[in-house]
């Protein structure tokens, strides 16, 4: 509703909304935004919590393991620090992983401790109105979903009554290298009308250098809420009676018509486009009957699902080391493979390439052995 000008009465105020409204001239109301989220951000609950979230599953870091020890401490003084605006971000570290089957070159940002509890601080008062608007389907680091929600609704579209002829796959080129700034903070502001608090969001994002950086805990936050858009273009505007789902930013359609497939393709590369996004070249639109559909280091076909050959691969040759060596770590990946293969038809990869090569058993031991050695290095 249109605030009341200066030096209008409610009666003329009202008088001109009704001559508005009757014109056709009233605009359509935007969506709610919410205020009054930086006095949560900063109370010392809040920080106290933040920190103790920030520091779990660090129990190699003996300055995190101090850190929990001394929460309360640290986490007031934290609340103080904001309050009278002391909080100045650091500079992060940088390293290089090679992620995935193809071996990606992917450079991980690492920020300190004090950063990192900053960021939860933020996050833990901003996801909760974030998911309220998310949509169901999108399924890439969101608590409860991740990639067995997505799963799980692939292969039960696949054998569904309704026969999906078609399918199309979108994604966006290097999205967390390119993703601009001030697209972050537009669609922040569509959300929340809090300029404080706004504008800690403009300093965490000032601190991570171009893009979003992969290491940052607030940065796979931000690559949903830019995309949130394009989910609700496809679900409510584009193709409504489409079955889609959303990784990341990776888009995967099925439908009965291709025509319109390609025509969503176009809008949502003008949608991308509009927001300082790259799409990919690579799209795929394609007959589900012809090859499947991969998605997801799987292959979905009808009634049934494969494993990719590059993972399986890998899983087979992962089984071989850890049956030589049954370190820790290697048995982490076994386990770790063993949920992958859970999802999808698999019984002759395990039978034959995987359990006779490796103990099961010996894997489960050893990870409960490290994990009880690191409880007790973390209760001293």
């Amino acid at each position: 509703m249109d605030k009341i000008k200066p030096h209008e009465s409610v009666r003329a105020w009202f008088s001109r909304l009704i001559l508005e409204t009757s014109r056709g001239e009233r605009r359509k109301p935007m969506p709610k935004r919410t205020g009054f989220l930086y006095e949560q951000v900063i109370s010392k609950e809040n920080c106290i919590a933040a920190t103790i979230e920030m520091t779990k599953n660090k129990n190699k870091s003996r300055k995190a393991m101090w850190i929990r020890e001394n929460a309360t401490v640290y986490g007031t003084q934290l609340a103080e620090d904001l309050v009278s605006g002391n909080w100045i971000p650091s500079l992060y570290k940088e390293h290089v992983v090679m992620d995935g089957i193809r071996k990606k070159k992917r450079n991980i940002r690492v920020p300190c401790l004090r950063d990192q509890a900053v960021h939860h601080a933020v996050m833990r008062v901003m996801i909760p109105h974030i998911m309220k608007r998310n949509y169901q389907y999108n399924c890439g680091s969101i608590p409860g979903a991740g990639q067995t929600r997505a799963v799980k609704e692939i292969q039960k579209w696949m054998k569904g009554r309704k026969d999906y002829r078609y399918y199309a796959q979108f994604d966006v080129k290097k999205f967390y290298e390119s993703c601009p700034h001030e697209t972050v903070m537009n669609e922040l502001r569509r959300y929340f009308k809090d300029d404080r608090f706004l504008t800690l969001h403009q300093i965490i994002l000032d601190s991570m250098g171009d893009g979003l950086a992969i290491g940052y805990y607030p940065a796979q936050w931000y690559g949903n809420i830019v995309l949130m858009p394009i989910d609700d273009a496809i679900k409510n505007r584009l193709l409504p009676d489409c079955k889609y789902v959303r990784y990341m930013d990776d888009m995967l359609l099925l439908h009965n018509n291709k025509r319109k497939l390609h025509r969503v393709r176009k809008e949502i590369e003008t949608l991308l486009k509009s927001m300082g996004l790259t799409p990919n070249p690579n799209w795929r639109i394609g007959r589900i009957n012809d090859h499947g559909v991969t998605f997801l280091s799987y292959r979905f076909f009808r009634g049934y699902t494969l494993v990719k050959k590059p993972l399986m691969y890998r899983i087979a040759k992962k089984a071989v080391i850890a049956g030589r060596n049954t370190s820790p770590h290697n048995a982490k990946a076994i386990m770790s493979y063993i949920g992958i293969l859970k999802h999808c038809n698999s019984y002759n990869l395990r039978t034959n390439r995987v359990y006779p090569k490796v103990s099961i058993k010996k894997c489960k031991g050893v990870i409960s052995s490290e994990s009880r050695i690191r409880d007790n290095a973390t209760v001293v």
